[in-house]
C-alpha cells in the first residue's frame, strides 16, 4: 500500500534510557507513533474523584453523588474546597498514539442563593492519592500528607495550568482543549506506568471569595458524571528503539537505527514527563539505514533521553 511520505513523519516524543543515582539503573522506555494515522476517539468516566476541605480536614468525602469546589459561604464559614478527579487510560488509546485534542465535562448542579461567578482551572496531579481516603491534610491513609494542606505545586500537582473554564449556574461546563491539557494525556499515553497518571485537581482561581463554591456532579451522580474526550490519532509505524544502553563512569550510552534520509534529535532532561527538553546532538539524515550510537557525561542524579524527528 503506498502512503504519502508524511504519514512516515513520527511525531517527537520517543523517552528513553533514565539514569538515577546509586544504585545506577538504566530502563527505556519507548514512545512515539505518525503524523497521519487512524483518527479514532473515546469518551472516558472518572475512575476516582472527591473533594478535599477546610471545613471537614481530616473527613473524605469520595463516595458523595457531588463534590462542592469552590469556596462556601460566610454561614459555613467560608471554607475553601478542591476536586481531585482521575481517568484510566488503560487500553483505551492505543500505544504510541498522538494525542489530538481533549476536553474535560463537568455538571454544576447546585449553585449558591448569591452565587458569584468564577474561573475554574485544571492541574495535572504529581502525587498519588485515594477516593476513599484523601482528605484536606492527607492523600492517603493518616501518615502521607499533601505537601501543604490542601495540595501544593510545585510538588502535589503542576505550576502550569492545563485548561481553565467560567463557571456560574447550573448547567454543562467544558475544559476545552489546551496545549497543555494535550500534553497531560500524551505523557500518560506514552509512559502507561500507574505511577504517572494522578488525574487533576481542580479549583477556582477566586478562593479568596466566598460564593464560588459549585456542587459538581461526581462519577456517583449518573448520567451526569464527568466525562473526558479524547480524539488521538492511532499509530501506523514503531518507533527507533534504543539498545546496547551502558554506562561506563559518568559517561552513558545509547544506540538506535535510523531510516534513510530522516534527520534525528537526541534530547536530554532530567525530569521524565516534562515539556522543558534541552537537545544533546543533532543527526544529520542519513543516506541509508544505519545504526547511530550517542554518548553524554552525566552528572546529574537523574537523566532522561529522548529521540525525536521532524
Amino acid at each position: 500500500m503506498n502512503l504519502s511520505p508524511v504519514c512516515y513523519a513520527l511525531r517527537s516524543l520517543l523517552t528513553a534510557v533514565c539514569r538515577r543515582g546509586m544504585p545506577t539503573w538504566i530502563s527505556c522506555v519507548l514512545s512515539a507513533a505518525p503524523c497521519l494515522g487512524l483518527a479514532d476517539s473515546v469518551t472516558l468516566h472518572p475512575v476516582a474523584d472527591t473533594r478535599i476541605t477546610t471545613q471537614s480536614p481530616t473527613s473524605s468525602f469520595g463516595a458523595g453523588p457531588d463534590m462542592v469546589i469552590g469556596t462556601q459561604g460566610p454561614r459555613a464559614g467560608t471554607p475553601k474546597n478542591r476536586g481531585l478527579i482521575k481517568f484510566d487510560l488503560t487500553g483505551q488509546i492505543p500505544p504510541f498514539s498522538e494525542i489530538k485534542s481533549v476536553a474535560l465535562t463537568m455538571a454544576v448542579a447546585k449553585v449558591p442563593d448569591m452565587q458569584v461567578d468564577s474561573i475554574f482551572e485544571l492541574r495535572r496531579l504529581l502525587q498519588e492519592w485515594k477516593e476513599s481516603e484523601a482528605t484536606w491534610n492527607n492523600r492517603i491513609g493518616t501518615t502521607q500528607t499533601w505537601s501543604s494542606p490542601g495540595a501544593a505545586a510545585p510538588v502535589d500537582f503542576s505550576s502550569r495550568i492545563s485548561a481553565t473554564t467560567l463557571v456560574s449556574g447550573v448547567g454543562n461546563y467544558t475544559f476545552s482543549s489546551t496545549t497543555n491539557l494535550i500534553a497531560d494525556v500524551q505523557a500518560w499515553v506514552d509512559n502507561p506506568n500507574p505511577g504517572t497518571n494522578f488525574g487533576w485537581i481542580v479549583l477556582t482561581q477566586s478562593e479568596d471569595v466566598a460564593m464560588t463554591a459549585r456542587r459538581i456532579t461526581s462519577r456517583e451522580g449518573g448520567a451526569n458524571a464527568p466525562a473526558l474526550f479524547i480524539e488521538f490519532t492511532a499509530s501506523q509505524t514503531q518507533p527507533p528503539r534504543l539498545s546496547q544502553m551502558s554506562l561506563l563512569g559518568d559517561t552513558v550510552s545509547f544506540q538506535f537505527d535510523v531510516d534513510p534520509q530522516r534527520p534525528y534529535t537526541v534530547e536530554f532532561n532530567n525530569v521524565i514527563g516534562t515539556t522543558n527538553w534541552l537537545t544533546l546532538t543533532n543527526i544529520t539524515a542519513q543516506p541509508a539505514p544505519t545504526n547511530i550510537t550517542v554518548s553524554d557525561s552525566v552528572t546529574a542524579s537523574h537523566r532522561c533521553y529522548r529521540v525525536k524527528t521532524p
